[in-house]
């Protein structure tokens, strides 16, 4: 994955927080999708974990997809079309609204989310030897801090 920075004005573009929260997602993010393509899934990219990240175990319709994503609708609806293509998910009626479909994974989907889930523990005991056992749990006290918090 590239790892080049936008530049401004002839250098680099400063780095707050927020960029290093993104930048360390990514490097981690990209761990789940090498061992995606490992094991065969070479169609998942890194942008289909808007799909994965926010879709319920029983379907999600594509509209509260984009929502949850922060995206638009059309471009969701781009993202699930991909992995229908691939048989990571299917479109299903909505039982409570026939005229509405869901998004539901499939078997190939659910193994995707199980390779992601049992990689897991590798990536929180490689935080913990890069940060030791007390700042790895400072940290993740400190982003579930940060992700509880009401914007002010």
């Amino acid at each position: 994955m590239s790892r080049e920075r936008p530049r401004l004005a002839g250098g680099d573009r400063p780095v707050n927080t927020v960029v290093l929260l993104r930048e360390a997602f990514v490097t981690l993010n990209d761990r789940v999708i090498a061992r995606l393509a490992e094991r065969g899934h070479r169609a998942v990219r890194p942008a289909h974990s808007a799909v994965f990240e926010h879709l319920d175990d029983t379907g999600t319709p594509v509209a509260r997809l984009a929502e949850r994503a922060q995206m638009t609708k059309q471009a969701m609806a781009e993202l699930v079309a991909h992995l229908e293509r691939h048989g990571y998910v299917e479109r299903r009626p909505d039982p409570r609204d026939r005229r509405a479909k869901l998004v539901v994974a499939t078997a190939r989907g659910e193994e995707v989310f199980a390779i992601a889930r049992n990689l897991v523990p590798e990536i929180e005991a490689e935080i913990e030897r890069l940060l030791g056992p007390g700042r790895a749990e400072a940290l993740r006290a400190d982003l579930d801090r940060l992700r509880e918090e009401e914007p002010t």
